[in-house]
């Protein structure tokens, strides 16, 4: 009898999984380019208690693209003056070795989770990512930050 009372519970909370029950993923849809004319935009946010997932899409041909998952370009989000720091992602190659994407090629990195109250965010592409910010002119290449990302 406890067994089925259990089951009643866990149904009516929406836990469905066999390997324990989490927190359901909240996910949303947006369209937000990134700084300085880079060609590629943010399309969707999945939060989830294990990690905070970021979509990206190639809105036009990009070559020699590689993501640093260590070291100081490592990408992070930044909100509420922390960062959360890149955990892996999908359909990205690691520094050095680099990869093309065709225009609406789909990226995906993930991050620590940002805490439920946080309604604001900025990708940073590391620290050329901050350089180009404050001296656009110097940088080499343009690193792919999208600053000030609203969330619902």
């Amino acid at each position: 009898m406890q067994y089925v009372r259990l089951l009643c519970v866990v149904s009516v909370l929406g836990c469905f999984s066999a390997l324990g029950c989490s927190q359901p993923a909240e996910a949303q849809s947006l369209f937000r380019m990134a700084e300085n004319q880079v060609q590629v935009a943010m399309v969707r946010i999945v939060r989830t208690p294990q990690h905070t997932e970021i979509h990206l899409q190639a809105q036009a041909t990009l070559a020699k693209v590689c993501w640093n998952s260590t070291g100081p370009d490592s990408p992070y989000l930044l909100a509420e003056g922390r960062r959360y720091r890149f955990l892996t992602g999908d359909h990205i190659t690691n520094c050095p070795m680099e990869r093309s994407y065709g225009a609406r090629e789909i990226m995906v990195l993930r991050f620590e989770p940002l805490p439920p109250k946080v309604r604001e965010f900025s990708l940073v592409e590391g620290q050329g990512g901050e350089n180009q910010m404050v001296d656009p002119a110097s940088s080499t290449r343009r690193f792919w930050n999208f600053l000030r990302v609203k969330l619902n």
